[in-house]
């Protein structure tokens, strides 16, 4: 028997999921009460049937994951994530979580570290939302995870 790597799952997972969501049509995102996107609806969100999961390492303690409620403070969180346009709906510390994509947001610098790219990532407690690739181990634009198509 052959050990099947976890992102070699997730893509052969995701593959299928997007074929069956190709023959059943186009699905329409929803968004929870606190604007996080259902199970259902991440490709949605993401504006694209097939989805690329990754892995990133959260290396700083305390680190502010951030998105905002449906509708208008939502569409803004997403089209430009900062501090003022998000709020914080977890928080992590030294982890690895699970991240969909990367766009440019609000330029931060901590720890001797600057970057203007943030990326989207699942918090171990559940929500979706931002953190500044500052916080993550990498380059400022990560190349291991896409850029967001929205």
């Amino acid at each position: 028997m052959t050990n099947t790597a976890p992102r070699t799952l997730r893509a052969l997972t995701t593959a299928l999921l997007a074929a069956a969501a190709a023959l059943a049509g186009p699905a329409t995102a929803t968004a929870s009460a606190t604007g996080q996107p259902t199970a259902t609806a991440r490709p949605a969100v993401a504006g694209a049937a097939a989805v690329d999961f990754t892995e990133v390492h959260i290396w700083a303690t305390g680190v502010n994951v951030r998105n905002a409620a449906s509708g208008v403070p939502f569409q803004t969180c997403k089209t430009f994530p900062s501090r003022q346009n998000c709020q914080v709906v977890a928080t992590v510390s030294r982890t690895t979580v699970t991240a969909y994509c990367q766009k440019q947001g609000e330029f931060v610098s901590d720890s001797g570290y600057s970057s203007r790219w943030w990326t989207y990532v699942e918090s171990p407690s559940g929500p979706w939302g931002w953190v500044n690739n500052v916080y993550i181990t990498g380059d400022e634009h990560l190349a291991h995870v896409s850029d967001c198509t929205f």
